[in-house]
């Protein structure tokens, strides 16, 4: 599985990533978009309450991490908790 650094655009990341980019990534998806046949797992909304994220990823430690693309603004990360404590590997729900 490719890293977090690995499938992020080359950048200089903010410190509160630094501890994530050697994190596996073990889902890539799409907020926007029609799902096609074989490939409809790929698409799902963002979690969380950014609204211009396209795509996200989903880690091996359960924390999910967005790429916001703001209208006349950079480009900024967003990380949250993704999976559930109680029950690892179910989406939370409250976010």
């Amino acid at each position: 599985m490719p890293s977090l650094q690995q499938v992020l655009p080359k950048t200089d990341y903010p410190n509160y990533l630094q501890p994530l980019l050697d994190v596996a990534v073990i889902a890539f998806k799409l907020n926007t978009g029609s799902p096609c046949d074989g490939h409809s797992a790929m698409f799902e909304s963002w979690p969380g309450t950014e609204e211009h994220v396209r795509r996200w990823f989903v880690l091996d430690n359960g924390k999910a991490v967005a790429i916001e693309e703001a209208p006349d603004q950079s480009p900024a990360f967003v990380v949250i908790d993704y999976f559930n404590e109680v029950n690892e590997g179910q989406p939370r729900l409250n976010l």
